[in-house]
């Protein structure tokens, strides 16, 4: 490989010296190396019985030592440009050395056409960041059902410098695929990281998912931030919180009332004070930590929908079987199924 490439440079000499250097453990490359040094000296003469013997030895290796072979018996650079056994980006260096204008140009046509028939990524080369790039990637997808590769080069600049509905496809397909393994945290990672990149001029150019946890008040069923951003919910309209009670615009602010609505957190049915706020007997100067997180934790009765603090519901629950409301006959803490144990 160091050879070849430093004949493709023109750098005859140093190919020749490595070449000897190799022949002590691969005799056969000696022969090459003479070869190269006549070569080198314009000596024409040479005898088509060694050009053959050394095309010989040379089919037998890799296709660097091909090359350099086919160099020595032909002259000829367009058949290294065309010898496919070569990485792409050699024979496109050997054709932007060696070709005219007029050459360079039906070679570079035929190849990227070639590339986009083929699904040959190594392709990408010749392409850059163009939409030959996502035509080569749709055949490669086509023949090999590997959006994953796909998704993961085009990411970097679709939609930021293509507008192409395959890339967009072939990423949904990759998060649909994620998520279907349950690669939750690979797939928020890839949109997080993805979305990074789409910036342009500091900007996201991906719109960022939609969120997948909102906050919704029990009465009104509208989205806790629906006044803040000025959108339209299930409840009516209302103005700006400055326009209410400076107490009920304070709540709002403070995440304990509903901007929509107006309706507050609910009640401890203990205590009778709002969850969600701190309370009045400062549960949180206790040194004990299970006292004072418990406390600030409401708990919900399923079938009479009253509410507790934790705390509160531990204390009543360890005298009384029924909900704490008068006249409500639910028995919140019924142990349904004794078998499972409960502590």
């Amino acid at each position: 490989m160091a050879a070849a490439r430093a004949l493709f440079k023109g750098d005859t000499r140093e190919a020749i010296q490595i070449l000897k250097t190799a022949s002590v453990t691969h005799p056969e490359l000696l022969f090459v190396s003479l070869a190269l040094q006549l070569i080198g000296r314009s000596d024409k003469h040479l005898s088509k019985e060694q050009l053959d013997f050394d095309e010989a030895v040379a089919s037998k290796t890799d296709p660097y030592l091909r090359a350099i072979s086919s160099l020595i018996a032909t002259g000829d650079w367009f058949a290294i440009a065309n010898q496919k056994s070569l990485p792409l980006s050699d024979r496109a260096y050997v054709a932007v050395r060696n070709f005219d204008d007029e050459q360079l140009t039906k070679w570079l046509n035929e190849q990227v056409a070639m590339a986009v028939e083929t699904g040959d990524i190594e392709g990408i080369v010749l392409t850059g960041i163009t939409d030959k790039l996502v035509d080569i990637f749709a055949k490669y997808v086509e023949k090999f059902n590997d959006f994953q590769t796909a998704t993961l080069v085009t990411s970097i600049c679709a939609p930021r410098y293509i507008d192409d509905y395959r890339c967009l496809a072939w990423r949904n397909a990759y998060r649909r695929y994620l998520q279907r393994h349950k690669a939750f945290l690979q797939r928020t990672k890839f949109e997080v990281e993805s979305t990074k990149k789409s910036k342009r001029g500091g900007r996201p150019t991906i719109k960022p998912p939609s969120r997948q946890i909102a906050l919704r008040c029990v009465y009104c069923d509208a989205e806790t931030t629906l006044a803040g951003q000025g959108g339209t919910g299930s409840g009516p309209s209302v103005g700006a919180p400055d326009s209410r009670n400076p107490l009920m615009a304070t709540s709002i602010n403070a995440g304990i009332s509903c901007p929509n609505c107006g309706r507050h957190l609910p009640r401890c049915v203990v205590c009778l004070e709002v969850v969600g706020v701190p309370r009045s007997d400062r549960p949180e100067l206790n040194g004990e930590p299970e006292v004072w997180m418990a406390a600030n934790f409401p708990t919900f009765c399923l079938k009479c929908e009253h509410v507790l603090h934790l705390d509160h519901a531990r204390q009543w629950f360890t005298r009384h079987v029924e909900c704490p409301v008068p006249e409500c006959r639910c028995r919140c803490n019924f142990r349904a199924n004794p078998e499972l144990n409960y502590h």
